[in-house]
């Protein structure tokens, strides 16, 4: 797994001296300031000696007249940057046949391993090494099974309600055009009052809105329905993939705004073939597929989602972590260490005040809801694994699957 122990950010700013032969002959910009990210698994001065590596890497290039990237971004899933995952490790543990145990992982001889992190909105999110789990979201599933409905993202085609009469809305539109051009007439060449005409607007207005909800309701509804419908469609894929491939099992859970499913039969790495088909057969996140690839790991949330809690609409916890880059930043020519230090450690106060609110908040909300578990017919007469049994015990338990709590 990718997921590195000590991060450190380093930030400098690089002028085009006059004496700089090597320059080229196109070179425009006079200056520019670089930022990188630096990681280490051995100490946080490491991190900073690499992350100091890579801006003086990123300037060189920058000198050969190179187009760079100036400033790494933030990313969630550290899509294509080569970045690996940049979260705060909250414990780390390795699993034997005593069970799950506290471990130090670079001396841990667990084949199984799992390390509990703090992603970048609050909450804590597993990472395990060779437990499938594959997350779905109701978005993908919705555009599988409603393509004429939905688009990739999950957006529905706002067209459907009406495509029984396509142009219905149109005659109406014109005829009340007509309406109004012959009762303006009429008002003009009689003289009447004008607040007839008035009067007609408000009614028709009314009217307009009246049946603009009725299509709202209708979507509404129609969404409801289909999201309802997914429990059974993703039910369904499952059984079909059992059936078809008897010695796997499956265990579903349903989140929030989507699906989550572990494999329950044998571990398997991330890079593995059978992985893949997985993901595309249960139409699994792309985002996540992308980072699991990456970051060679399996990922599950364990605890909400600060805007999906009350308490973040009553006041009581702010909807975003604060301090969220957590480490050291040394920025060479903006901040004196002092002022470095003030900021690193008032910033760490209001995280771990946060936090505190936030661990304790959570405990009122299951990170997602146990449903079934689907196996193979030959899947029973495998070898039990010791490791997978006590992570489903462990996550069940951290997720509280089974408590009648709100999903968040």
């Amino acid at each position: 797994m990718l997921i590195p122990k000590y991060w450190a950010q380093y930030k400098q700013c690089f002028k085009v001296s006059s004496t700089v032969d090597n320059a080229p002959d196109n070179f425009h910009s006079k200056q520019v300031t670089i930022k990188r990210y630096g990681w280490s698994d051995i100490s946080q001065e490491a991190a900073l000696v690499h992350t100091k590596e890579r801006v003086a890497n990123a300037h060189s290039r920058w000198l050969a007249g190179k187009d760079i990237v100036r400033r790494e971004r933030r990313e969630e899933y550290n899509e294509s940057n080569g970045i690996p995952i940049r979260e705060e490790i909250i414990s780390e543990h390795g699993f034997s046949e005593n069970g799950l145990t506290e471990s130090n992982l670079e001396n841990s001889s667990c084949d199984t391993q799992l390390i509990v992190t703090r992603n970048t909105y609050g909450a804590q999110v597993a990472n395990v090494n060779n437990i499938a789990i594959i997350d779905v979201d109701h978005d993908d599933l919705l555009h599988k099974k409603f393509p004429d409905s939905y688009d990739k993202q999950g957006f529905m085609d706002v067209s459907i309600i009406d495509k029984s009469q396509p142009s219905s809305m149109k005659v109406k539109v014109w005829s009340f055009v007509l309406i109004f051009i012959l009762i303006a007439s009429s008002i003009a060449w009689f003289g009447l009052s004008w607040l007839w005409l008035l009067v007609i607007m408000v009614g028709v207005t009314a009217y307009l809105w009246q049946q603009a909800s009725k299509r709202d309701k209708a979507r509404a509804q129609k969404y409801a329905d289909d999201i309802a419908s997914l429990l059974p469609f993703i039910t369904d894929l499952i059984k079909k993939r059992v059936a078809s491939h008897s010695k796997e099992s499956f265990r579903l859970y349903e989140t929030p705004a989507g699906f989550r499913i572990i494999a329950t039969h044998d571990t398997i790495a991330p890079s593995d073939n059978l992985v893949a088909a997985w993901f595309e057969y249960f139409h699994a996140d792309v985002n996540y597929v992308r980072l699991c690839q990456a970051q060679q790991c399996f990922r599950a949330r364990l605890t909400a989602k600060p805007w999906r809690m009350s308490e973040v609409e009553n006041n009581k916890l702010a909807k975003n972590i604060p301090a969220k880059d957590w480490f050291t930043e040394d920025n060479a020519f903006e901040k004196t260490a002092t002022q470095q230090r003030q900021d690193l450690e008032s910033g760490k106060a209001s995280r771990k005040q946060w936090i505190t609110y936030y661990d304790k908040y959570a405990k009122h909300y299951r990170a997602c809801r146990y449903v079934e578990v689907f196996s193979g017919f030959d899947a029973g007469h495998q070898l039990e694994h010791q490791a997978i049994q006590t992570f489903i015990d462990w996550h069940d338990s951290i997720c509280q699957v089974n408590k009648e709590l709100q999903l968040a």
